[in-house]
């Protein structure tokens, strides 16, 4: 999951098919076309969008009525013929049309000639195959529309020896042939292999002689996120943003604020409002001042804008005043920057940002910056409908703009539904409510690469040994029991105390026949040293207040410490489930990223002590153990004997405790990534939705 994530890209429909809106492109000419990946064979994604779009039994990919796209909306990357060498030997391979007869010409390019002629001497090539999705062509040995060779330069014809059928075109009927720039033809006429299919090509030309012509909105169509008209004689615009987060206010808050100056410095109007909460942030409330600010200007302006935002300065730069990039889509606030450069575009304005000191003894923009902070309390301000945007393409989830690198966030919805998925097993809440976990804590050891998936010493076990202890999936004797109950008698206890049945809870709490070697002590020891590793590294890190000096005993005290005998919250953390009531005390003192990152590692290590010290241990013991009651390797790869018959499952004995399903709305997650958007920070911290889990008694049944 973790390569797929990786590599996981998003596409639009009008990427992959071709620019008349009717075909979905060959997978080598999204290929040749750079929009897909040019290593492996075709994914299994593309094949379903086949199946799902094309028309049955179509031999040149075309889509069905519903899924087709106007032309207007296609990606069309159109190449033209290079005329800098009229006169001169230029091989150019191109396509054409002929009006009169509605046939295609597909060529190479000899020569081209200036006004008054505007044509192309073109030799023919003709299609190996009538399958439009091929790109193999041989040369033309003469037809009806060839021209007497003794018409056309002999020099020229001297460098075409296998080309025998020439024709003029007019330059205004001819785009380039999309292949690559070199494209040798032999002289012995084999035929040629271009790098895209005819029928894209086709479709590229046809889009360039007979597409509408995409003419701007005209005023009354356009979109305006500003109802107020400035007057022409504005010169100069202060802008400012105000962000609040909690907890200074129950929810996030955003506000901005502009004031339009004259030349002779009078204030001419002044303008403030609330902003809705779409990944609120300091820098979106700058961003939108601007936005509204320019809005709100008449055309063909020429004004300086004044801000104190230096960040605003570096994005405007790099984002507006320069040719667009695609790397602004992966920034927060892009549809913001879009609607910007669509607003500069249609009122043709001539904007220069300048810098002014924030705080300072500018009055104006004093002035700016408090009547920002005053929309916060004003209670008569509606903010803008989150919709209101310029952008060419807006995408929602949950009726919310998605102003976000869409990559990261698809990755994000399905890390959410992937914790959601985990977090409902029934494994997890044998004893006590999930929401005893602290999940994002616990995720975040999880996803620590570095540390999880070390093979450390060369132990690639250890990895499969945190993903079984994590998810109780360790080969215990309860467990093979279970699975295979005509190898191991269900009356059979742990066999290295025989008074206890072995379950995973049993691994850390065996008292053994020798006590001094028992499992039990050598736990004690290791979660000892764990509970000393991690008090030493909080008390030397940096806190949010001073730690009193109780802090060392209320630590120590904690639940998760019990371990004779272990409390639920202690064998959660052995199993890696970070409890709450440990998160929650040290919450009060030290910044969630402080206590994550201290948390992980010493977890990563004494796991490894629990591999080495006692779970080897055990399974050295546990297969002599086999070998004495005489279940051999063969058996226990072999499927089930006769003998389960006579020992049906039912008989296996259980555990003390009845495991419970927690249920939750399968749209849970939905929420989650919603909050994302509107109370800005990572998904992962607005897990709430553990309050609304409802848990249902089940059975007692093996859930592996």
């Amino acid at each position: 999951m973790k390569n797929v994530r990786k590599n996981f890209c998003t596409h639009f429909l009008a990427q992959l098919i071709t620019p008349c809106g009717s075909r979905l492109l060959s997978w080598k000419d999204l290929r040749f076309l750079k929009r897909v990946s040019n290593k492996g064979s075709v994914p299994a994604w593309f094949n379903y969008l086949f199946n799902l779009i094309v028309i049955l039994n179509s031999l040149s990919f075309f889509i069905l009525q519903q899924f087709r796209i106007p032309s207007s909306h296609t990606v069309a990357s159109i190449s033209f013929i290079d005329i800098s060498r009229n006169y001169w030997f230029n091989p150019q391979w191109a396509i054409s049309f002929n009006r009169n007869t509605n046939s295609f010409l597909v060529g190479r390019v000899i020569t081209t000639y200036p006004a008054p002629r505007n044509e192309a001497l073109i030799s023919h090539w003709i299609a190996s195959s009538v399958d439009d999705l091929l790109s193999e062509f041989t040369a033309c040995q003469g037809c009806a529309s060839a021209i007497p060779r003794s018409s056309t330069s002999k020099t020229l014809i001297k460098r075409c020896p296998s080309e025998g059928c020439f024709s003029y075109v007019l330059l205004l009927s001819l785009i380039r042939y999309p292949t690559k720039p070199r494209t040798y033809i032999h002289a012995d006429t084999r035929s040629v292999s271009l790098s895209a299919s005819l029928g894209y090509a086709k479709s590229l030309l046809l889009f360039h002689l007979f597409a509408p012509v995409r003419l701007p909105p005209t005023n009354e169509l356009v979109l305006r996120i500003s109802d107020i008209q400035l007057p022409s004689s504005v010169f100069t615009l202060y802008i400012d943003g105000s962000f609040l987060s909690p907890p200074s206010r129950p929810a996030s808050s955003m506000a901005y604020a502009w004031t339009a100056i004259d030349s002779d410095g009078f204030i001419l109007e002044s303008h403030y409002n609330i902003i809705s909460s779409i990944f609120p942030s300091a820098l979106r409330s700058e961003v939108f001042a601007l936005l509204h600010g320019l809005d709100s200007l008449p055309r063909n302006s020429k004004i300086t804008v004044a801000t104190d935002c230096a960040q605003l300065l570096s994005l405007w730069s790099l984002y507006v005043d320069a040719p667009f990039i695609f790397r602004m889509l992966k920034e927060f606030n892009h549809l913001l920057w879009s609607s910007i450069r669509t607003i500069m575009l249609q009122k043709n304005l001539d904007v220069t940002l300048i810098k002014v000191p924030a705080h300072a003894d500018d009055p104006l923009n004093n002035h700016v910056d408090a009547l920002a902070k005053a929309a916060h309390t004003d209670s008569h301000l509606s903010s803008c409908p989150p919709s209101e945007l310029m952008a060419p393409c807006i995408l929602q989830f949950n009726s919310l703009p998605v102003d976000m690198n869409i990559r990261k966030f698809i990755r994000d919805i399905f890390d959410a539904k992937s914790l959601l998925t985990l977090a409902v097993l029934p494994r997890f809440n044998s004893y006590s409510s999930i929401s005893d976990i602290d999940w994002a804590c616990t995720k975040f050891c999880l996803n620590n690469n570095k540390q999880f998936a070390s093979h450390r010493n060369g132990r690639s076990e250890f990895c499969g040994f945190r993903i079984k202890l994590l998810l109780d999936m360790l080969p215990t004797l309860t467990t093979l029991q279970r699975q295979k109950p005509h190898l191991y008698n269900p009356s059979w206890l742990c066999p290295q105390c025989n008074s206890f049945p072995e379950t995973l809870d049993h691994l850390w709490t065996c008292p053994y026949i020798l006590p001094e070697f028992s499992p039990l002590q050598t736990f004690k020891t290791l979660l000892l040293a764990l509970q000393t590793t991690y008090l030493d590294h909080f008390l030397s890190a940096s806190s949010l207040m001073p730690l009193p000096d109780s802090f060392a005993a209320e630590f120590m005290a904690l639940n998760c410490w019990d371990c004779d005998p272990p409390s639920i919250s202690c064998l959660r953390l052995t199993r890696g489930l970070i409890p709450i009531s440990l998160t929650e005390f040290l919450g009060v003192y030290f910044s969630s990223p402080t206590i994550w990152s201290i948390l992980d590692t010493p977890l990563h290590d004494f796991h490894f002590d629990l591999y080495v010290q006692i779970w080897l241990c055990r399974s050295i013991f546990f297969h002599h153990w086999e070998l004495a009651q005489g279940i051999t390797k063969k058996m226990k790869s072999s499927a089930l004997g006769p003998s389960s018959i006579l020992r049906p499952s039912s008989n296996i004995p259980l555990d003390s405790s009845t495991p419970s399903l927690a249920t939750a709305s399968l749209d849970s997650w939905v929420s989650w990534v919603s909050s994302t958007i509107i109370r800005g920070g990572s998904w992962i911290s607005h897990l709430d939705f553990w309050h609304r889990l409802t848990v249902q008694p089940l059975l007692k049944t093996s859930f592996w």
